[in-house]
């Protein structure tokens, strides 16, 4: 579908008039929202654009006393939804739904949850009763300041008869999503905005969520989210389907309030702490530690790139232009647990996120920030697209796109294809690079003993390049040694060739001390 803008003027906006609010829709975020009125993605796509017109108003923290200094760790172990308590455990349908609770500073916000039915919205009342406080959480001592933060979804996704997360909204417009057999890591948002820029981030937040109540016959959960943010008001439907791979189906409108010169459409946000192409900053008993280990791309040229990711000493920009991106995300590739040793994180078993664009998303980029990690625990890993002319305001701004939580990207593999990089260092000191290709001696154009290789370096020079077949089938390993020219960052790139054309994914790694 082709990037534009779009209005429904005359019956939106007399449709947005008749509709019933939620606190959120106040100005003034009275608690007196309606229990039950009509809903419909019209009427909310209505009242969307007409929220956009209003001056943005901070919500107000929900949190009560006895629960305002818990920690991320706290908030996520010490309080706890009761299963008997959980929204529509009692009925004949394939999930179930558990609300999350306010508390310490980074879940303080109130979230409305509202379940829809035969075209009307009704209210998921709040109760601490239907909550588990264990230390050092207590009981709000006071429910009026307490609220639903977000929520998470449950279905039979290993097997059946046992239902467990799979889809988690909570934190700002956070979400995270996994397969059948796997635990959670990677994150993606609804929109980045303005995100490694000057000036600060803007960080919108999911308000209110509408959740489609199933058929006992459906294999997809359907939620709305509305997001509100000093630069925009956002609306969103996720069609979620669980399964060996979960694929969330996406449309989001955007009516930005200002212009939005760095706007980071479908951002998907990861950890990546070492590995083989990135030495850990201390000893360290696992060989890797990383929820994602390189970002991959299928460019508009049918080009497909394999970019290994860095925990940099200082912030690092990689973008990459394109016209009609046709994927991207962050990949974990490495599924062996010998490959990483933690039987606690289970890192072989986190998701990889791949954005798959419905239609055409024009011109743009596709932009990596990587940021310095003193600790495993820091998300430091960011990409996104962004539309080369930003978002302006007074329109709305309407993009699809499919999203992939899985074990391996769903893309048709005809090129030799990157399965490791490692570095060192050579006696001259300069930087040492072993890079693995997979699968060259089945991909388009592949011949085994006519294969070449090229290549080049943005800064600083390329040595003693070489390609020989390695001991597993199919395998090409590449070695070449690079001399960095002073401290300036460079981006290094190779590719198999045969006969002058590239037969393998574009290998590109960024150089910094």
């Amino acid at each position: 579908m082709d990037r534009r803008t779009w209005l429904k003027l005359a019956a939106s906006t007399a449709a947005a008039a008749a509709f019933p609010l939620p606190s959120f829709a106040q100005i003034n975020l009275s608690p007196d929202s309606p229990d039950s009125y009509p809903f419909s993605e019209e009427l909310l796509d209505a009242f969307a654009r007409r929220r956009a017109d209003e001056p943005f108003k901070a919500p107000e923290k929900k949190v009560d006393e006895a629960l305002a200094n818990l920690t991320y760790e706290q908030h996520n172990r010490a309080i706890v939804y009761k299963d008997d308590q959980a929204i529509w455990r009692n009925d004949n349908v394939p999930f179930r739904l558990e609300p999350y609770h306010t508390a310490g500073a980074i879940f303080a916000f109130p979230v409305e949850l509202f379940q829809v039915e035969a075209g009307r919205a009704t209210k998921i009342q709040y109760s601490a009763d239907a909550f588990e406080f264990n230390a050092p959480a207590k009981a709000p001592a006071t429910p009026a300041q307490s609220d639903f933060a977000g929520f998470h979804a449950q279905a039979q996704i290993d097997r059946l008869g046992v239902f467990r997360d799979f889809l988690r909204f909570l934190g700002a417009t956070n979400f995270r999503a996994i397969a059948s057999g796997q635990v959670f890591g990677v994150s993606a948002r609804a929109l980045a905005i303005n995100t490694g820029q000057t000036g600060g981030e803007d960080f919108p937040l999911f308000r209110s969520f509408w959740i489609e109540r199933p058929r006992p016959v459906d294999q997809s959960l359907v939620v709305h989210g509305l997001f509100d943010s000093v630069s925009a008001v956002g609306r969103y439907k996720f069609t979620v389907t669980p399964g060996f791979d979960t694929i969330i189906d996406t449309e989001a409108t955007i009516y930005p309030r200002r212009r939005i010169a760095y706007a980071g459409i479908a951002p998907i946000a990861s950890r990546f702490f070492f590995g083989p192409s990135a030495a850990p900053k201390r000893r360290d008993f696992r060989p890797r530690v990383h929820d994602s280990e390189a970002l991959a791309i299928l460019n508009g040229q049918g080009e497909q790139i394999w970019r290994p990711l860095l925990n940099p000493e200082r912030l690092q920009f990689s973008v990459f232009v394109d016209k009609g991106p046709r994927g991207f995300g962050l990949i974990q590739k490495e599924r062996s647990f010998a490959a990483y040793q933690d039987t606690d994180a289970q890192f072989e078993k986190r998701p990889s996120l791949w954005i798959e664009p419905v239609g055409d998303w024009g011109e743009g980029s596709i932009d990596l920030i990587e940021l310095p990690a003193p600790e495993e625990v820091n998300e430091n890993i960011v990409c996104f697209w962004r539309p080369k002319d930003g978002l302006g305001p007074g329109i709305g701004h309407r993009y699809r796109y499919r999203m992939h939580w899985c074990w391996t990207p769903p893309i048709e593999n005809r090129r030799a294809s990157v399965s490791q990089t490692r570095i060192g260092e050579t006696k001259s000191g300069d930087i040492a690079f072993i890079v693995d290709f997979a699968n060259t001696e089945r991909c388009d154009g592949c011949n085994p003993s006519a294969i070449a290789t090229q290549v080049t370096a943005s800064a600083g020079e390329v040595r003693n390049v070489r390609v020989a077949a390695g001991p597993e089938a199919g395998m090409q390993r590449l070695r070449f040694e690079y001399a960095p020219s002073g401290s300036d960052p460079a981006d290094l790139r190779a590719q198999l060739l045969v006969d002058g054309k590239a037969v393998s994914e574009t290998w590109i790694f960024r150089w910094a001390r």
